[in-house]
C-alpha cells in the first residue's frame, strides 16, 4: 500500500518497536512537508515507475477488536474513541480516592478529637486531685488482709510475751512470799531455841553449882570417915582382931570413897562446859536475833544458822528486785497490747465497721458527722451515700486514686446507706466535688 502525504514514517516504526501488551495506537497527525523544486531525472530503463513504491507495513496489534478493520488497513482509531473510556476510568478513580481521602480526613479527626478530650480529661483530674482536699477512698477490712494479719501476729506475740512476764512475776512473788515466810519462821525458830537454850543454861548451871557444893561436902565427908575408917582398921589390925586381908579390904573401901568424889569433880566439871557452851550460844542467838555482827564469836551451829538466814536474805532481795522488774515491763506490755488494740485495721475488723482512707490534708473534711458522696460518672452526677462516724487513731498509708501514689493518713469510720457505696474507688466528704 502506498503511503499518502498526510502520514509519516518515523511516526509508525516507533510504534511498531513497543510490546503488544504496552502498544498504544497513536493518533496519526497530518505532517506538512515543505515545497520542494523537483527536477526531473532521467530513470534507466528498466527501473519501475515510482508510483509502484510500496512500503511494507506491519501487522499493528490492537487491544480493541472494534478498531480491527482500521488496523487492517493501516489506519489508527480516531481520538475521541478510546480517549472517552479513559475519561470515564479517570473519574471513577478520582471519585473513588476523593472519598478515600474524606474517610481517612475523617478518622484522622475523630482520633484527634478523642486524644485532645482524653488529654484534658487527665489534666483535669490531675488539678482537681492535687487541689482537692475532700476524697476519700473505701476499703473493705477482711481477715485475710496482709496489714490484718501483720496486725494480728504483733498483738499475738506481744500477749506472749505478756504472758510470759506475768508468769515470770507470779514466780518473783511466790519466792518473796517463800522467803518471807522462811524468815519470819527462821526468828521465831531461833526465838524459841534461844529461849529452851537459855533454860537449859539455867538448869546446867544451877547443876553445875549444885554438882559443885555436893562434891565439897562429900569429899569432906568422905575424907573424915576415910580417915576415921583407915585409923579404926589401923587400930584393929594393930590390936590383932582384924588380919591382913580384912585390913587391904577395909583400906579399897576407903580409896573408892575417894574416886567417887573424883566422879563428882568430872560431873561438875562437865555440867559448867555445857554451861559455857549454851551461854555461848545464846549470846550469839542473841545477836543474831538482834540483827548485829559485832566481834562476838559465833559457834559453827549458829554460823550454819546464820547462813542459811544470809542466804534467805539475798533471795528475799532478788525476789524483790525481779518482782519490781517484771512489773515494770508488765506495765509496759500492757501498754504496748493497748497501742497495738487500738489499730485501726484490728478495730475495723472487730467492729465489722465500713471504713475509708483519709490522706492528711483531707482529715479536716472528714470530720464525725461529715456527709459522705458517691458520682456516677467521674465528678459530677453526684449523691449522699451516708456520713463519717468517727476518725480511727492511728497511721495507715493512703493510695491516691488517681497517680497511685503512697500518702500518709488516717482511718474513718463510716455509716453508708447505700452499701454499693463501699466498692467505688473514690468518695467525696463534706459535700459535693463540683456541687453537681
Amino acid at each position: 500500500m502506498r503511503l499518502g502525504p498526510e502520514y509519516s514514517v518515523e511516526q509508525t516504526i516507533p510504534f511498531l518497536k513497543q510490546s503488544p501488551s504496552a502498544r498504544v495506537i497513536p493518533v496519526a497527525m497530518p505532517v506538512q512537508r515543505p515545497a520542494l523544486d523537483v527536477q526531473p531525472v532521467a530513470r534507466p530503463p528498466h527501473a519501475p515507475p515510482t508510483s509502484a513504491l510500496v512500503v511494507a507495513q506491519p501487522r499493528i496489534v490492537t487491544q480493541s477488536a472494534k478498531w480491527k478493520q482500521y488496523h487492517d488497513i493501516g489506519l489508527v482509531p480516531p481520538a475521541h474513541a478510546e480517549a472517552a473510556p479513559a475519561h470515564a476510568q479517570s473519574t471513577a478513580s478520582k471519585a473513588a480516592a476523593k472519598l478515600v481521602v474524606s474517610g481517612y480526613r475523617a478518622l484522622g479527626l475523630t482520633i484527634l478529637t478523642i486524644i485532645v478530650i482524653v488529654l484534658v480529661g487527665y489534666i483535669s483530674s490531675t488539678l482537681f486531685y492535687y487541689l482537692s482536699r475532700s476524697w476519700v477512698t473505701p476499703t473493705i477490712i477482711s481477715p485475710s488482709d496482709d496489714k490484718v494479719v501483720a496486725a494480728k501476729n504483733e498483738l499475738s506475740s506481744a500477749q506472749n510475751t505478756r504472758d510470759k512476764t506475768a508468769a515470770d512475776l507470779h514466780d518473783a512473788q511466790r519466792a518473796i512470799a517463800v522467803e518471807q515466810t522462811f524468815q519470819l519462821e527462821f526468828t521465831k525458830a531461833v526465838a524459841d531455841d534461844l529461849a529452851g537454850r537459855k533454860e537449859q543454861l539455867d538448869r546446867v548451871r544451877s547443876l553445875a553449882g549444885a554438882a559443885a557444893s555436893t562434891r565439897a561436902h562429900i569429899r569432906g565427908a568422905a575424907d573424915a570417915y576415910a580417915k576415921s575408917f583407915t585409923a579404926k582398921n589401923s587400930a584393929d589390925y594393930a590390936s590383932g582382931l582384924i588380919d591382913r586381908d580384912k585390913m587391904a579390904s577395909s583400906n579399897f573401901q576407903a580409896a573408892q570413897m575417894s574416886s567417887s568424889s573424883l566422879d563428882l569433880a568430872e560431873k561438875q566439871v562437865e555440867l559448867e562446859g555445857q554451861a559455857r557452851d549454851l551461854a555461848r550460844e545464846t549470846a550469839a542467838l542473841d545477836t543474831l536475833l538482834a540483827q548485829q555482827g559485832g566481834d562476838k564469836s559465833l559457834s559453827y551451829d549458829v554460823l550454819k544458822i546464820k547462813r542459811d538466814y544470809e542466804a534467805s536474805k539475798l533471795a528475799l532481795a532478788k525476789a524483790i528486785e525481779t518482782r519490781d522488774t517484771l512489773a515494770a515491763s508488765l506495765a509496759r506490755q500492757d501498754d504496748i497490747i493497748a497501742g497495738l488494740k487500738q489499730s485501726a485495721y484490728l478495730r475495723a475488723l472487730d467492729d465489722k465497721a465500713t471504713v475509708a482512707l483519709v490522706p492528711y490534708n483531707n482529715l479536716d473534711h472528714a470530720t464525725a458527722g461529715a456527709a459522705l458522696y458517691a458520682c456516677r460518672i467521674g465528678m459530677v452526677w453526684c449523691h449522699q451515700v451516708g456520713e463519717v462516724v468517727a476518725v480511727l487513731p492511728g497511721e495507715v498509708p493512703v493510695r491516691n486514686p488517681h497517680d497511685e501514689s503512697t500518702l500518709r493518713g488516717q482511718m474513718i469510720e463510716m455509716h453508708l446507706d447505700d452499701a454499693d457505696a463501699a466498692r467505688d474507688q473514690v468518695l467525696f466528704a463534706d459535700g459535693k466535688p463540683l456541687g453537681i
